[in-house]
């Protein structure tokens, strides 16, 4: 096992955090190859982060988290950009989530307007 220092330990907390919005349960494993990010599936297979985005496994795990840290981001964009990303969604949530920007946008008004002088 690799003896990291502490600021190499403080910057995988940093990407671990951002890897496991996106892939939850995530963690490093050490092959023959270097290290790479997995993350367990329903099904029990293990799921190679950095493989999916054509990522060969690093020579360390701090490098292997960055790699993990990157693929999340891209992964959440595409995943915002999509354009069939609203159509795969339910009408009621489609209504829900519209529902609830009207009601945070009233709620500002009110605020504001509270400290108005007529």
């Amino acid at each position: 096992m690799i003896k990291l220092l502490d600021t190499d330990k403080k910057l995988i907390e940093k990407y671990k955090k951002k890897v496991h919005k996106q892939f939850p349960g995530a963690y490093l494993l050490a092959t023959a190859n270097g290290y790479t990010i997995v993350q367990e599936q329903d099904d029990l297979l293990l799921k190679d982060i950095l493989s999916e985005f054509f990522i060969p496994p690093t020579t360390t795990p701090v490098k292997a988290w960055e790699h993990a840290q990157g693929n999340a981001k891209i992964f959440q964009n595409l995943n915002r950009t999509h354009p069939l990303r609203i159509e795969g969604m339910e009408m009621e949530d489609k209504m829900a989530r519209i529902e609830a920007r009207k009601t945070r946008r009233d709620e500002k008004s009110i605020k504001s307007s509270k400290f108005d002088i007529y």
